[in-house]
């Protein structure tokens, strides 16, 4: 039984799987690249390299990046138990596999774990929350104590379900994943506030960095005695009201948030052009970080973010107006890992390259 186990062990471990799983990884970075055209980089990275298989249908049709990687980890570690020697000129190979194994295993904890959010912010404006800029959600918001709002969020796919909300239902009956608004000729009586005047209107989805898809639906909220229909878009700044038992909520459909236990405020923001020339060379936003500890000021930069509480913050724009700051906001718990792995990695190959210089000279 332990010869069996050793020998499936040493077959998972052959040179011969590792070569077919970098060629299977060869091919899925070629489609991945061909891919980026239509779909754009974020859908392209979902379908091939955060997925455990590419699908055609409901039929699996080639390994995703999370199969491939999870293979080569075991692939590497099954080659280290069956040729593993206490050996001075084994220390370089060892070190090198094993800051491969820490990378593969780096990039799918940030995969898992890691999130890219925004925030935009203007002069004179302090904001506590983090935006997602392709992901969006339903909020209701119970305005009725005077001393605090109650806040409710709901996805997308679960309103398309139906969900219950203090005794009425709230149902998606159409969904548009990029939509734009356009003015009704005659208001239509059916719909309430901002579907009265306004209508939906579906778009092509774009898949160009410089754009972004905006969805829109309609919603039904339907009670034992009423039923009210709302159109709800994600590019409109109105929070629509409506009333359950006599108390008084807003809704909205705006990017999905993440709430922060500090807030930011932009005291200034200034950027540098190129002579003759409006193309930016440089812009930095003047910052307080406003913490339970105390206010702690900070320019933020390009190449010099600012890091806290598990959060980094890079200078990524800035609006037409020049005086809103635009951060590319990361948190990834992980973020060391290929650092560490990258110097072992490179320590392997200087300490491996060490022993092949003084076998040959001797």
């Amino acid at each position: 039984m332990e010869h069996h186990l050793k020998r499936y062990i040493r077959r998972i471990g052959d040179i011969r799987f590792t070569i077919f799983l970098l060629v299977k990884l060869f091919f899925l970075i070629l489609f991945a690249t061909f891919a980026q055209v239509d779909r754009g980089i974020f859908i392209a990275n979902q379908i091939y390299f955060t997925s455990w298989f590419i699908w055609l249908s409901y039929i699996p049709i080639f390994m995703g990046g999370y199969t491939i990687g999870l293979l080569l980890v075991i692939n590497l570690l099954a080659s280290h138990a069956t040729r593993f020697r206490l050996k001075r000129s084994y220390i370089g190979i060892f070190l090198i596999h094993f800051g491969l194994v820490l990378l593969i295993i780096g990039a799918g904890l940030t995969s898992f774990f890691g999130h890219e959010m925004q925030m935009s912010i203007s002069e004179g404006t302090s904001k506590n929350y983090l935006e997602f800029p392709s992901q969006f959600e339903v909020v209701i918001i119970d305005t009725s104590d005077p001393d605090h709002d109650r806040l409710f969020s709901f996805q997308l796919d679960a309103l398309r379900q139906g969900i219950q909300f203090n005794g009425i239902q709230l149902t998606v009956s159409e969904l548009f994943p990029n939509a734009i608004i356009n003015q009704r000729g005659i208001d239509s009586l059916k719909y309430n506030q901002l579907g009265r005047s306004f209508k939906l209107i579906s778009m092509p989805k774009t898949y160009k960095m410089s754009e972004r898809n905006i969805p829109g639906l309609e919603l039904t909220l339907q009670s034992e005695s009423t039923t009210d229909y709302m159109i709800l878009w994600g590019g409109s700044a109105i929070y629509q009201d409506f009333m359950i038992q006599g108390r008084s909520y807003m809704i909205k459909l705006r990017p999905k948030r993440v709430y922060l236990d500090f807030s930011i405020s932009l005291l200034d923001f200034s950027r540098d052009t190129y002579e003759q020339s409006e193309t930016p060379k440089a812009f930095m936003s003047k910052v307080q970080l406003m913490t339970s500890d105390g206010i702690v000021p900070f320019d933020i930069k390009m190449n010099e973010p600012l890091r806290f509480s598990g959060y980094t913050f890079f200078q990524s724009s800035f609006a037409d107006d020049e005086t809103t700051s635009v951060f590319q906001v990361v948190k990834n718990p992980s973020w060391l890992i290929p650092y560490f792995s990258s110097l072992l990695i490179v320590a392997g190959l200087f300490v491996q390259m060490v022993f092949s210089m003084g076998r040959r000279s001797s």
